[in-house]
């Protein structure tokens, strides 16, 4: 009885003993396990089959016979087929005469046929045919239909969103000056109800009449003068613009849509269903391609010594490791160096290296670099893809106050407050159009934005105001290039210059009153920040997503040496 208390006991510390055991964190096994799943279901997945085994063996014996010559089981009939005015019906009835195809003609069909064709297929003389006669002819295994040429429907499927896609990005810079017009004689003796008002806009000044002290703020604001604006927009409507488009294709045919279930519905001629046909397997093609966009934006503090900024003619100094180079491209010119590319403001660079790394290591030898931000996203063929990482802050914009008397000693003051949201941090949208040879062409707009808060003070007459406003830092660009599948472009030239005070001080005595600067050492110091982004498109294709799955594999690998152990 001892014995098996004895037991018992043990059996329980046991248990908690091995519930209290220190377990490590598997998070990183698990992630790396699922991403092995994934990647060799994506590259061992086969579709299922129910054909028995030895049909299998049968179907996959070699194609090529002894001899060198191709098994009957595969090959097909070959002709040399001459007809001239040929009645349709007698031609198509013999054209299938000794071989294993069956042949149905409608009592519709008429006309002569005249051809001249060597060696060439059943399938290949009935395609002909059919492009040249107008015939609707249909091919289930061995069984042919023609039909007369005429009217005929036909349905297609369209694999799109039914919906309709704006956008717009815009750079604006602007100057100007004040342009002040007085408007005081305004004056008005009404003691039973008089007003003083006032209107504050920002940006602008705005502002109404009053009847004892009053000015017309609107006519004192900033006209705008020289400046420069870029502005983008785009519109996505497919569906829309979709009718007008099939229904020129069908030469006038009948063309019904319906967006919500992505089919349509064409009366026309056959010539002109195979016409709209292979419009819209082409149209659906384009449409779902993709690009996986990768960005970097960085920040190089830069160095003693360029002060002008990166030095980008001396980059490929530091490029001897890295492989392929540089590949230079400048408003549509390719220089022979770097020193021809970057002379001056922004610029567009393609670098073959797809490794980022790499040129955040080159930058390195410029300065300081920081990585401001590092989103990836997949955008469609001409869809634009916005990244937005930051906060909104509110700011007032507008403020009203009005007095209103009733009386000779009473008076009511009421203010009105507008408070508008300003946007602080990093955003990019852009949008891609993908070639058929996988040249991809971006519309790029970053923009770093950093809001704070400015007091401002306005007189106005006799008045003070004091107005705490936004202030925003901008660094942004709006450009065009073009770029191969997985090459880095390279945007920079956006510059910063900012100054901060150091204060160094002999403790205790540089506080001191009135003599506590004398033990105090102030220094100007002045920072020059470049702005540079890097965008790798990565057109997607049949082992894109796989590629992508044994890189994130590779990662963590590096990150966690254990994990392939």
């Amino acid at each position: 009885m001892n014995r098996l208390v004895i037991m018992a006991l043990s059996t329980i510390l046991l248990s908690l003993l091995t519930a209290c055991a220190y377990h490590p964190n598997h998070q990183p096994q698990a992630v790396y396990d699922a991403l092995e799943s994934d990647r060799q279901e994506a590259a061992e997945k086969q579709p299922n089959s129910d054909v028995p085994a030895d049909v299998a063996d049968y179907l996959s014996q070699p194609l090529q016979a002894a001899g060198g010559k191709t098994s009957d089981l595969v090959r097909e009939q070959r002709f040399v087929l001459q007809a001239k005015a040929l009645d349709a019906r007698e031609f198509f009835y013999s054209l299938t005469i000794d071989t294993p195809y069956n042949i149905i003609v409608h009592p519709d069909v008429k006309g002569e046929i005249s051809l001249d064709l060597k060696d060439v297929t059943i399938a290949e003389t009935l395609a002909v045919i059919e492009d040249t006669y107008g015939y609707e002819i249909k091919q289930t295994g061995r069984m042919i239909q023609v039909f007369p040429s005429g009217v005929r429907t036909k349905t297609f499927s369209l694999d799109y969103l039914s919906l309709k896609r704006f956008g717009m990005s815009q750079t604006q810079i602007s100057s100007g000056g004040v342009s002040q017009n007085d408007n005081g004689n305004n004056g008005s003796n009404n003691f039973n109800n008089s007003s003083n008002s006032n209107n504050f806009n920002n940006p602008g000044l705005l502002g109404g009449s009053g009847s004892s002290n009053s000015g017309n703020l609107n006519n004192q604001s900033m006209q705008g003068g020289n400046g420069a604006s870029v502005s983008s927009q785009s519109e996505t409507d497919l569906w829309g613009e979709l009718q007008d488009m099939l229904e020129k294709v069908a030469g006038g045919g009948t063309v019904v849509m319906s967006p919500q279930a992505g089919i349509v519905s064409v009366t026309a001629q056959p010539s002109k269903l195979r016409a709209v046909g292979e419009f819209l397997a082409t149209l659906q093609t384009r449409l779902q391609r993709q690009v996986i966009l990768e960005a970097r934006i960085v920040e190089v503090t830069l160095a003693d010594g360029f002060e002008q900024g990166i030095q980008w003619s001396k980059l490929d100094q530091y490029a001897d490791g890295l492989g392929n180079g540089f590949d230079i491209n400048l408003n549509g010119s390719t220089p022979t160096d770097l020193a021809a590319a970057t002379s001056n403001g922004l610029f567009g660079l393609r670098f073959n290296d797809n490794n980022f790394s790499s040129f955040l290591s080159l930058l390195q030898t410029q300065g300081s670099v920081q990585v401001l931000s590092n989103p990836r996203v997949s955008a469609s063929n001409n869809q634009k893809a916005v990244i937005k990482i930051g906060e909104d802050e509110y700011y007032v914009t507008d403020v009203q106050s009005q007095t209103n008397t009733s009386g000779l000693n009473d008076a009511l003051t009421s203010s009105d407050v507008e408070l508008t949201p300003f946007f602080s941090g990093i955003s990019l949208d852009v949008t891609p159009q993908i070639s058929d040879d996988d040249v991809v062409t971006l519309h790029v707009h970053p923009s770093v934005v950093e809001t704070a808060e400015q007091e401002k003070v306005i007189e106005i007459g006799n008045e003070t105001l004091r107005l705490p406003l936004a202030r925003s830092n901008i660094r942004e660009s709006d450009t065009i290039v073009r770029a191969r599948n997985g090459e880095i472009v390279v945007l920079g030239g956006l510059m910063q210059t900012s100054t901060t005070e150091d204060i160094e001080q002999v403790p205790l005595m540089g506080d001191l009153p009135l003599i506590g600067n004398l033990f105090k050492n102030r220094v100007n110091r002045t920072e020059k920040k470049e702005l540079v982004i890097l965008i790798k498109p990565t057109v997607i294709g049949v082992d894109t997503w796989r590629e992508e799955l044994q890189r994130s594999q590779d990662l963590l690998k590096t990150w966690f040496p254990d994990l392939a152990n």
